[in-house]
């Protein structure tokens, strides 16, 4: 299997000799103090002055809010990062219970190292919906030939893995 590769790389890659350094996660990082700002700084400076006809705020640089938004970051290690990649690909059967390998592997590297999955609880959160949505797909028989036969054990899945993202959550 090819995650079982993945994971024997990430894990021979694990060691406990070396330095120990607190690692920087992207909801830790405090912005700097230039970058904090109000958009509508100029109109409230000039608040006093509401009735002239000369303050009018700008609004282009609101202009393009109908861009589309960036793709959420992946949530989670790179092992729930693999697993969720097999889900979109339709390559995750849940009816021989691999959710549940998936969950005590990803125990296993949890209690290994714990500063590495602080994301790890949204990203079982993000396994659930996508099987979730993976169930509301398979009803359609014209997307991704409709149900499988292997993924009978989504909803057990479903559950088992918000657990996971609830234990995790309440354990970190």
């Amino acid at each position: 299997m090819e995650i079982d590769a993945q994971l024997c790389q990430l894990l021979g890659t694990l060691s406990l000799t070396g330095q120990a350094r607190k690692a920087t996660y992207a909801s830790e990082e405090q912005p700097q103090r230039s970058q904090i700002g109000f958009a509508g700084d100029a109109v409230i400076s000039d608040y006093s002055n509401s009735e002239d006809s000369t303050c009018q705020p700008s609004l282009s640089r609101f202009a393009n809010v109908s861009a589309p938004l960036p793709p959420p970051p992946n949530c989670g290690c790179a092992y729930l990062q693999a697993v969720h990649e097999q889900i979109r690909s339709g390559k995750y059967g849940t009816t021989s219970g691999d959710y549940l390998e998936t969950i005590f592997t990803h125990r296993d590297a949890l209690f290994a190292f714990p500063q590495g999955h602080r994301s790890c609880a949204a990203g079982f959160t993000e396994l659930a919906r996508d099987l979730e949505q993976r169930d509301s797909r398979g009803q359609d028989q014209s997307v991704n030939g409709g149900w499988r036969p292997d993924w009978d054990g989504d909803h057990e899945a479903v559950v088992a893995f918000r657990h996971e993202a609830w234990v995790i959550a309440n354990s970190l």
